[in-house]
């Protein structure tokens, strides 16, 4: 048996002089896959699932984005200056090529990354993953509400950080936070009412603000905005993960990268919604990736 690596404290210096904080997982000598939390999120979601990258032989990687986490700040950060980060990780990690599994906000940068380093990248695995929001279509699906804050966040400076203040507060306020599931459709708040699940998903939250809100700020305005870049170019493989009681990310975000993207196929479940996609398929997704 492998031994079972837990390292949530690895950094790495980038070469703006910027730090960047990662946790690996799985079997250090299988395939190696990136895990690209979502927003606000760390890296220590990864370790959620150590086990399953073990069963299928991937040496998986949780990072820190700008901002959260261990990871430095970068005003000036942008979707695809995140690929050069990658490059540089892949670099210091002694990596040609690897996969990517990106959660929900982690969806634009996975493809800012097969955009911009296509020759690093094998294959993207998307799960209920954000698609440009800038399309009239991904608003199909999408509760008033949600569609509402979108719009503050993207025109009102002040808006995105006064958000992730408020979700830092309850991270404070466990019993306040917990009453916020009913919310949920019924499989998400199944995975979040297991007493495991839930530390660990309070102890990934927490890291995310580890230096103040507003790194995850600065990127929920970053991803609300148009990208930079055109997903009908990337070519690479990429596997679509989608629930269909998914209320976050509803399934017009799925059909979008469907649509555009010219190499890839879509999986959806009629039984999942945001969060339990990932749990629930996680085995799947890794097989998605695998070369």
């Amino acid at each position: 048996m492998k031994t079972k690596i837990c390292s949530v404290t690895s950094t790495m210096l980038l070469n703006d002089g910027r730090q960047l904080g990662y946790a690996e997982y799985g079997d250090p000598d299988g395939h190696p896959v990136f895990f690209f939390h979502g927003t606000p999120g760390s890296r220590l979601q990864a370790a959620d699932f150590d086990d399953a990258a073990q069963a299928k032989h991937c040496r998986f990687f949780g990072i820190d984005r700008s901002g959260m986490g261990l990871s430095s700040a970068k005003k000036q950060h942008t979707l695809l200056s995140w690929a050069d980060d990658i490059r540089e990780l892949a670099d210091h990690l002694n990596i040609n090529q690897f996969s990517i599994i990106a959660h929900s906000g982690g969806a634009p940068f996975a493809m800012a990354c097969a955009y911009a380093i296509p020759e690093r990248i094998s294959s993207v695995a998307i799960v209920s993953g954000l698609a440009p929001t800038t399309m009239p279509e991904a608003q199909e699906g999408l509760n008033r509400g949600m569609r509402i804050i979108n719009v503050l966040i993207r025109n009102i400076p002040g808006m995105a950080w006064l958000l992730m203040q408020v979700h830092r507060s309850l991270l404070s306020k466990p019993d306040r936070f917990k009453r916020t599931l009913q919310q949920l459709p019924e499989p998400d708040r199944i995975i979040l009412e297991n007493p495991e699940q839930w530390n660990s998903m309070i102890s990934a939250a927490t890291e995310t603000f580890r230096q103040g809100v507003a790194g995850p700020a600065r990127e929920f305005q970053l991803i609300l905005r148009e990208w930079g870049f055109d997903l009908s170019k990337i070519t690479c493989p990429v596997t679509i993960w989608q629930g269909r009681l998914d209320k976050q990310v509803p399934v017009s975000h799925a059909e979008i990268y469907k649509r555009l993207l010219p190499n890839s196929k879509l999986k959806l479940s009629d039984e999942d919604a945001h969060t339990s996609m990932l749990y629930h398929h996680v085995e799947e997704v890794f097989d998605s990736v695998r070369p």
